[in-house]
């Protein structure tokens, strides 16, 4: 099961997906605030919501992997535009998004996305898309008017290959990509590459990011999975400050987690975090000290 977050003004907003995409909003105490809405893709006759964000005009951009699009809705559910493959682009179950339209691992050509980042509005606005499989052009820059940018180097290497991209975010001069096969998370600024990290995680586990989550102060929380799963809060060279949430089925613990989003606020007390886990059934929020506010089921 996939699950998504994206988190704005207090409000948070929860992707899932059961052959029909869906998005439903809440604030941070679980209570629904809109019923949201659903889509499907009349092509494949499904549809993910593997990564979604928000932006400043409240518009929701959805990253549709077995579409090869990256979708924009209204708050109401109503689609009003996106990126990747065109509506009418010929799909086939299996086909793997139709990888034959043109080269699959272009500049500028978004094929299987799983991670959208977003911000400023739907004039000025900047997206970052992550997209699946190992490939050059994984991770992608656009302008919301202008189109795509660049797609950043991975580890600087002209000639490098992201693997397993689960995660993008966005923070001012800074894009965070969260590499769960290669068990690593990159920062860049600029647009540059500027370090790349991974977390120990002792005996035969392996650092598997699958979601980051960056604070102002240059900190970041991150979502690991694989052999243990764990919420940690990272200094901004990638070091270990604290283990948020520990691996486990209980409240206050994760299992599973597929996303993390954070609200920050005057201090790490009142900063809140939510993850969605337990395969996108279960909504957690934290604070930055580690302790769970709530958590609440994410309904059918």
């Amino acid at each position: 099961m996939v699950g998504s977050l994206a988190l704005r003004s207090s409000l948070l907003y929860v992707g899932r997906e059961e052959k029909t995409a869906r998005v439903r909003v809440y604030d941070l105490d679980g209570h629904v605030v809109s019923g949201g809405f659903s889509f499907r893709d009349a092509r494949l006759g499904r549809s993910v919501a593997a990564g979604i964000a928000v932006d400043e005009d409240r518009r929701l951009w959805v990253a549709d992997t077995p579409a090869s699009r990256v979708r924009r809705f209204t708050l109401f559910g109503r689609e009003d535009g996106g990126l990747g493959l065109d509506l009418d682009a010929p799909l086939a179950e299996g086909d793997a998004a139709t990888l034959s339209v043109g080269n699959p691992d272009g500049p500028g050509l978004v094929r299987l996305p799983v991670a959208v980042a977003v911000e400023g509005n739907g004039e000025e606005g900047r997206l970052a898309v992550g997209c699946d499989g190992e490939r050059r052009h994984a991770v992608q820059l656009w302008d919301v008017e202008r189109g795509y940018v660049l797609s950043p180097r991975p580890c600087g290497d002209p000639h490098g290959r992201y693997r397993g991209v689960r995660g993008v975010a966005l923070l001012g001069r800074f894009l965070y990509v969260a590499e769960a096969q290669a068990g690593r998370l990159q920062v860049f600024r600029d647009g540059s590459f500027h370090f790349a990290f991974s977390v120990p995680a002792g005996g035969d586990a392996r650092f598997e990011p699958v979601g980051v989550a960056p604070l102002s102060d240059g900190r970041m929380v991150v979502a690991t999975t694989g052999r243990t799963d764990a919420l940690l809060l990272v200094d901004s060279a990638g070091r270990l400050l604290r283990v948020l949430a520990e691996s486990g089925d209980e409240e206050g613990r994760v299992r599973h987690p597929g996303d993390v989003v954070v609200e920050e606020r005057a201090s790490d007390a009142a900063t809140r975090i939510a993850v969605i886990d337990q395969d996108a059934e279960r909504v957690q929020v934290f604070t930055l000290e580690g302790r769970c506010y709530g958590a609440f089921r994410e309904r059918a």
